[in-house]
């Protein structure tokens, strides 16, 4: 099989209008909602979304300057990521991006394809997996960083561009969904679920700094619904 890069950068360069009739966002939601709520599926697709709060760890880390080691999945949905740095600001910053990571990915991800640049948008979105192979240190990283990354490079590279859309609102729901899934099970770890609470950003983020865990979770979920605000509102602008 021979890879046309001429044309697959000529198909993410090109404008891609959002044109779906009612029938076509019925299925979207389906297929979003039937990847984010049965709990058998979630157990796989929730290994996606770890990796994309994992990523938001790992790019926020290095903006801070702190030097990455290693990313580590597991498939209970646990995840890793391990950073050499000083200063308590950078502990900050690198602990604060993670929960976020998936609904301001999912933002970007829906403003894009409401602008017109799904396929611009998934070429940036699978060059981040194929670069985030260089931090992954176990087979649970690499299987879902992998397969990431060579499933948004198919599209781009042999799909059609009208499937750009497709893609990326798929992509932009599911990550906005599991990111909402995930806050709520945040939120459940710092009320009736305490003795889950070292799994929690905020815990850790106090416990590095000597702070208050409760100022880190507002913190996280001001994020949070920052990314919630703009995904909503283009999706409003694609009605």
């Amino acid at each position: 099989m021979i890879v046309d890069l001429n044309g697959a950068w000529a198909r993410l360069w090109e404008s891609q209008p959002v044109d779906l009739v009612s029938g076509q966002w019925t299925i979207l939601l389906v297929l979003v909602l039937g990847l984010v709520l049965p709990r058998p599926v979630w157990r796989i697709t929730g290994m996606y979304s770890t990796l994309v709060h994992e990523l938001g760890h790992v790019i926020s880390a290095l903006f801070t300057g702190r030097f990455v080691t290693g990313l580590r999945l597991g498939w209970d949905h646990s995840g890793e990521v391990v950073s050499r740095g000083r200063g308590k600001v950078s502990i900050i910053i690198s602990g604060i991006f993670g929960y976020p990571a998936p609904l301001l990915v999912s933002a970007a991800l829906l403003w894009a394809t409401a602008a017109g640049y799904a396929g611009r948008a998934l070429g940036i979105y699978a060059l981040f997996f194929v670069l985030a192979l260089v931090f992954v240190r176990n087979w649970p990283a690499f299987v879902v960083c992998s397969a990431s990354a060579l499933v948004a490079l198919g599209v781009v590279f042999f799909a059609p561009s009208s499937a750009y859309i497709y893609l990326a609102l798929l992509l932009g729901g599911f990550l906005l969904c599991s990111g909402i899934r995930d806050y709520l099970k945040v939120l459940a770890v710092h009320t009736w679920r305490r003795r889950d609470i070292e799994q929690s950003d905020a815990y850790l983020i106090a416990r590095a700094t000597g702070t208050f865990a409760t100022l880190w979770l507002l913190v996280i979920m001001a994020l949070g619904g920052a990314g919630i605000f703009l995904g909503v509102q283009s999706l409003l602008r694609l009605f």
